[in-house]
Order: C-alpha cells, then sequence, then structure tokens
C-alpha cells in the first residue's frame, strides 16, 4: 500500500462521545488502516463538541470520514464502511 500512496493522506474521522452503533468499528477500522502506512495519518473529532470542525467539513452525522489528499476534494463516508469504499 505505500509504494501506490503517493502523498499523505488525512482520515479526519467523526464520531460523539456516546458512541453510535458503528462508531467504535468505524473508529478501528481507520487505525488499522493508519498502520499500514506512515503516509497515513488519523484525526479524530466528536461531532457536537467539535462542532467547527465539524462545519468545516460539512459533516452533520456519525460516523463519518472525511478523506483529505493535498487538499479536500469533499470526499465524505457516512455509515460502517463494508470495504466498497476501497474500490472508490
Amino acid at each position: 500500500m505505500n509504494a501506490k500512496l503517493t502523498n499523505p493522506v488525512r482520515l479526519v474521522v467523526f464520531t460523539q462521545q456516546i458512541e453510535c452503533p458503528y462508531c467504535m468499528h468505524t473508529r478501528n477500522l481507520v487505525e488499522e488502516l493508519v498502520s499500514l502506512s506512515g503516509k497515513i495519518k488519523m484525526e479524530v473529532y466528536d461531532l457536537l463538541a467539535d462542532s467547527a470542525k465539524a462545519k468545516e467539513y460539512g459533516v452533520d452525522k456519525v460516523p463519518a470520514v472525511a478523506i483529505i489528499g493535498e487538499k479536500d476534494y469533499g470526499l465524505r463516508f457516512y455509515g460502517l464502511p463494508y470495504g466498497y469504499e476501497f474500490q472508490t
């Protein structure tokens, strides 16, 4: 994976203090992805406590993952990732 990834990527995860049913699973999946490459970084924010960040990324529900490359192309995934996202 590291050889194919040319630029750093940030995976910005939005969850909430009282975890939703799929928030923990989403967070764990992103942590696993981060462990695959030094070019992948993870940030975690609470939808309510970090409402300014949520607004900045246009996120209004959890769980959500914003994928940010060299710039923000608006790529967002909501809900528990099932693997289809890796093909996009």
